[in-house]
């Protein structure tokens, strides 16, 4: 193999490949990189066999060939080596790397020890606008639960159904959903993608100026194609909670508050909530919204916010940090809050989008 490129280029691949590199694996060859050069094209590739991402870097292919080396070791060397280009060159297992002020041999490990990384055929193929795909992602990617006990509540719901996709994902104490508007109709699938793997989406999204991401997927692995970057990720096993019936038809509670003045009161109360499970209670008073803390050992905070109330007053305990996390997803000037009673679950609603539900427990307020 031999192949030049540039370094700003490469460096790029590099860092879109890298995070996905096996650092504590029984298998080295998994803490390596696969470059290969074939057909005028140098890919990078790299997997914890979970999930593998490939991306392709512009340079000039003298030779065909492919080897692994280590990741960490070739990220340093491309990082911190300012020359323009750089001469790649494989000798046997031995990386080759020369520019105008460096030069250095790495030791890899053949490519056929490489795990293969699928190509996809287009069973379920799909176009998306990348701003509405990346919004609908930041707003679910709250919600998953953060152990693996339940497998299927650490991954995103995908239905796609007719011309609607429709993401969703809940740790059983809150929950989140979008809908998003497709071009056309696609095949009716339901699917359950790990919430690491949509981590790793959402950061090659904001990364690369594409205005479409394509989504393919068969049985157990979905796809999904980012310029020149593609994420190959398996799916989670099992039925996915039938959410629907949590999320209230009706509300007689309705309030309108500023978002940025919500999220300071809740960010206040929370200061004095940590050493209470980060409790908080939410209670209306005729025209006002009072955020305050549930005994804290720590001292206590009340604040208050103007906002339109309709349908009565209600006094109500979440955790903070759930409604947090849900407000500074929101991009609206103003939140709508929706409740029943106090035993029920409260809604979040964003004042602009209409496709967005998110619906959070409360919790027991002991007087």
């Amino acid at each position: 193999m031999k192949f030049t490129a540039l370094q700003s280029n490469f460096a790029k691949s590099l860092n879109q490949v890298g995070r996905v590199v096996g650092t504590r694996t029984t298998l080295p060859v998994l803490g390596n990189i696969l470059i290969s050069a074939k057909k005028g094209k140098i890919r990078l590739s790299a997997t914890d066999l979970e999930v593998a991402i490939t991306s392709q870097a512009t340079g000039k292919v003298e030779e065909d060939g492919e080897l692994t080396v280590p990741a960490r070791m070739l990220s340093d060397f491309i990082t911190n080596n300012r020359d323009e280009s750089i001469n790649f060159e494989t000798k046997n297992t031995t990386l080759h790397l020369k520019s105008e002020h460096f030069e250095a041999n790495i030791n890899g490990i053949s490519a056929e020890e490489f795990p293969s990384i699928p190509s996809l055929p287009k069973e379920l193929f799909c176009d998306i606008a990348k701003d509405d795909f990346s919004d609908a992602i930041k707003k679910v990617l709250i919600a998953p639960a953060n152990d693996e006990t339940r497998p299927v509540l650490a991954g995103v719901y995908f239905q796609f159904k007719d011309k609607i996709l429709t993401l969703a994902a809940t740790d059983s104490y809150r929950l989140a959903e979008k809908k998003i508007e497709l071009g056309e109709s696609v095949e009716e699938k339901k699917i359950i993608v790990p919430a690491r793997t949509m981590n790793e989406v959402l950061r090659l999204i904001s990364s690369e100026n594409v205005p479409k991401i394509a989504i393919s997927s068969t049985e157990n692995q979905i796809s999904f194609k980012i310029g020149e970057t593609e994420v190959v990720s398996r799916l989670i096993e099992g039925a996915y909670p039938n959410y629907s019936q949590i999320i209230p038809t009706s509300s007689k509670i309705k309030v309108i508050a500023d978002s940025a003045e919500l999220v300071s009161a809740v960010k206040m109360s929370a200061l004095f909530a940590k050493n209470s499970a980060n409790n908080i209670r939410v209670e209306t008073v005729k025209d006002s919204l009072i955020i305050k803390t549930i005994a804290s050992e720590t001292g206590d905070s009340t604040s208050k916010i103007n906002c339109e109330i309709s349908g009565g007053n209600i006094k109500v305990a979440f955790n903070a940090r759930y409604l947090l996390d849900v407000l500074q997803v929101l991009s609206d000037s103003k939140v709508i809050l929706e409740f029943n009673d106090d035993a029920s679950a409260g809604v979040v609603r964003s004042e602009k989008d209409k496709e967005y539900t998110y619906i959070v427990m409360p919790l027991k307020i002991d007087e």
